[in-house]
């Protein structure tokens, strides 16, 4: 019996920090959602939010410590989707890429650009007529510490519905 008890109390005390530091973990993200496109991704909450641009087509938050930026925004599609996903696997002006991949309605791209890593994601929604993207860039020598938030980001990318601002979608 106290073995058995020792067992509950110890798994007790197990979930319990389970919980809590999912609780933190939670709240040090927040979820941003442009309205004019619907595109949705989460985002650290201690990082800055830059102005909205003239277009209101997203926003780019960056670090703390101003060395890193992850940019949420979407765009409408603008030419072939064939020629669109060709445009965002091919390299940059001095980037490299080291890993794309591509699906039915989706294309990320990664690589280096000088001392920095670029990774990209973006998403066709609203009947192949909207791209929902994020962009993140941090320093190659910080690989590791970004890893995990580049994957959170990654995974947070939705489409949404937009405010009635894109004709035919919402």
């Amino acid at each position: 019996m106290r073995r058995s008890r020792a067992s509950l109390i110890l798994m007790t005390a197990t979930v319990a920090a389970l919980l809590c530091a999912g609780h933190l973990h939670a709240e040090s993200w927040i979820a941003y959602r442009n309205a004019r496109f619907g595109t949705t991704a989460d985002v650290p909450k201690g990082w800055t939010m830059g102005e909205a641009p003239e277009n209101d087509d997203g926003r780019v938050f960056t670090s703390p410590d101003r060395q890193a930026e992850i940019a949420v925004y979407g765009g409408y599609r603008a030419f072939q989707k064939d020629q669109e996903f060709a445009d965002r696997l091919a390299p940059g002006e001095g980037e490299t890429v080291t890993y794309a991949k591509k699906g039915k309605d989706w294309v990320v791209v990664s690589g280096t650009k000088g001392d920095r890593i670029f990774y990209r994601r973006s998403l066709l929604s609203c009947r192949g007529e909207i791209w929902n993207n994020v962009s993140i860039e941090y320093p190659a020598s910080q690989k590791k510490k970004f890893d995990p938030l580049v994957t959170r980001v990654s995974r947070s990318l939705r489409a949404g519905r937009s405010d009635g601002l894109v004709t035919g979608c919402s």
